[in-house]
């Protein structure tokens, strides 16, 4: 008999996009057992499984904990080789998780093999070889602004070179199928990025100990960008802020730190000079010290 792959969902305030990424998951060729973390939402989330989805395990949170506590809690959960971290605004085909799965098989090196992920206006999203960098966030905005995979400049290339199978420095969390092994080999994910980072981190480990990873061009999800923080981008600026501070702490120098201060100083003083709302709130963030939890 077939092992189920475990699949672990965190789940925060967006309950019509967890119906969809749960109905997805019940045509799945696949067998799966579904764990949703539930974060503490205030819309009904934890009741739709409860009612819709029964065959689902629920654990609820009385706070919300993060991401990558949450996902540690669904993890440790299950107990099935193979586990995929799907996030709740994702929907899969019937056959993501199986391709999957044999792309992860072609090698025992292999800790996690991630897809081809579309937006839901049927852009390609660019979700290999990120890392946490100035360097980084600079390339990917400019990307952004040419157009990305359907711009003039790169758009022919991108689609290219995410049309074929490769193995790759870094996968999104966003939809990861992993083996357990190699997850409990780095100890999971490291609990003091609350949001954002988190994956980039743990792919990081993984080569530190000799683990690669794989993009499966023919696997495929549909993926709504950031849906628990489409009402209001605050929160989650200050989660992507506090994580990428937490990130350089961890793994860069004094010197590229120093650089990162000054560059947020200066980033969001302008901004909030110019009165944004979210720009305002990071800058007295940053005028606080910036505690780890970034005012959550």
């Amino acid at each position: 008999m077939t092992i189920p792959v475990d699949v672990v969902i965190v789940s925060y305030n967006r309950q019509d996009l967890l119906a969809h990424c749960l109905a997805s998951l019940e045509h799945s060729e696949r067998s799966t057992r579904v764990f949703v973390v539930e974060n503490a939402s205030t819309d009904g989330s934890a009741a739709l499984v409860r009612e819709r989805y029964p065959h689902a395990t629920l654990l609820a949170n009385d706070t919300n904990v993060g991401f990558a506590t949450a996902v540690n809690r669904g993890v440790g959960a299950g107990s099935a080789p193979l586990v995929l971290l799907l996030n709740s605004d994702a929907t899969v085909e019937t056959t993501t998780v199986g391709k999957l799965e044999r792309a992860l098989d072609q090698g025992q090196h292999v800790a996690a093999v991630g897809p081809r992920i579309i937006g839901e206006d049927g852009e390609l999203e660019l979700s290999t070889g990120r890392t946490m960098s100035l360097w980084n966030e600079a390339w990917f905005k400019f990307l952004g602004g040419t157009g990305g995979a359907q711009g003039w400049l790169f758009g022919r290339h991108l689609r290219r070179r995410y049309s074929i199978d490769r193995e790759t420095g870094s996968l999104t969390a966003a939809c990861l199928l992993m083996r357990r092994e190699a997850y409990e080999a780095v100890a999971g994910l490291d609990e003091r990025f609350f949001l954002y980072a988190e994956d980039v981190d743990l792919c990081r480990r993984w080569r530190g100990q000799g683990w690669s990873m794989r993009y499966v061009a023919d696997a495929k999800i549909t993926h709504l960008r950031g849906g628990s923080g489409a009402v209001d981008p605050t929160p989650a600026a200050l989660a992507y802020r506090a994580s990428q501070v937490a990130f350089y702490e961890k793994h860069r120098g004094p010197l590229s730190r120093l650089f990162l201060r000054a560059y947020l100083e200066g980033k969001y003083a302008l901004g909030a000079w110019r009165g944004g709302d979210t720009d305002r709130a990071v800058w007295r963030w940053l005028r606080r010290g910036m505690p780890s939890r970034a005012g959550r």
